[in-house]
């Protein structure tokens, strides 16, 4: 199924029972922002779940925002009334990390039919499209998780890849981190060695994301490369990384959920600053 749907594709649905809406509104500035918008108003049917509480394990040695047990996922699912047969359509503010880290998870967990509303909430607001602070009652429903392993690179796999020619690291922040400029979370700054900048707020235009061939111009640099492995701050923008590259028609990438908050942490771990190299 397509990874991204239009706010009337969703219209279409929203009162289908074999779909389920899942808002993922979050703030890392402010935690309890998204929490507090649904409960103010969200989109008819849809269920919140929240990136730490719901969709990450408890930060630490392996970054702020790790993955979370499988099996305790997909009860919370089960218990949102999500299970194995349903079409998911999560959406965000437009930023489209906090809603793709849902759709990658799904993916993760082995749940294919699940994609990402094109412009998230403001756009369905914007056209006028109804909504409600009531919290659905759906019934439970039985989640089967399937992981995918394939799917996550740890950090061995991204050791490994500073010195594979054939292998491409990507960074998906803002190139200002990338550099190394500023760094307001982690406690160094600078990038993997070897990674290149595509940051994800370059494939989307308004919390559109672009079409397919621009967005297959702005990963040029990945077509080709024997494997890619996607990374951010904490796993969460990286995830809108690999469904941008997924809509531009690529190969699905890995995504090191880890991330520089993991990879950060090791003493003597390789941290580059600047540009990437002339001719990267």
């Amino acid at each position: 199924m397509e990874s991204v749907v239009t706010r009337d594709e969703l219209w279409t649905r929203l009162d289908d029972p074999h779909t389920r809406i899942a808002d993922a509104r979050y703030s890392l500035k402010r935690p309890d922002a998204g929490r507090a918008a649904y409960a103010r108003e969200h989109i008819p049917g849809a269920v919140y779940l929240d990136l730490e509480r719901d969709l990450s394990g408890p930060p630490g040695t392996r970054g702020r925002h790790p993955l979370p047990d499988p099996d305790t996922l997909a009860r919370r699912l089960g218990e949102l009334g999500i299970g194995t047969g349903h079409r998911v359509i999560a959406y965000d503010d437009g930023e489209q990390m906090f809603a793709a880290r849902l759709w990658w998870l799904l993916r993760y967990l082995g749940h294919d039919d699940v994609s990402v509303l094109d412009g998230g909430f403001p756009a369905w607001r914007d056209a006028g499209l109804p909504v409600t602070s009531e919290r659905p009652t759906h019934p439970r429903a039985i989640f089967e998780a399937r992981v995918r392993d394939d799917l996550v690179a740890a950090r061995e796999d991204v050791e490994r890849m500073i010195d594979d020619r054939e292998a491409l690291l990507v960074d998906a922040r803002a190139p200002a981190r990338y550099r190394g400029d500023e760094e307001p979370i982690d406690p160094r700054a600078g990038h993997i060695p070897s990674a290149i900048n595509l940051p994800h707020g370059d494939a989307l235009d308004a919390g559109h994301f672009l079409p397919p061939d621009a967005l297959r111009r702005q990963f040029a640099k990945a077509q080709g490369a024997g494997e890619v492995t996607v990374y951010c701050g904490s796993g969460v923008s990286a995830t809108a990384c690999a469904l941008a590259m997924e809509r531009a028609g690529l190969p699905r990438p890995r995504v090191y959920i880890g991330s520089f908050s993991e990879w950060c942490q090791k003493p003597g771990a390789p941290v580059e600053t600047g540009d990437e190299p002339a001719g990267d």
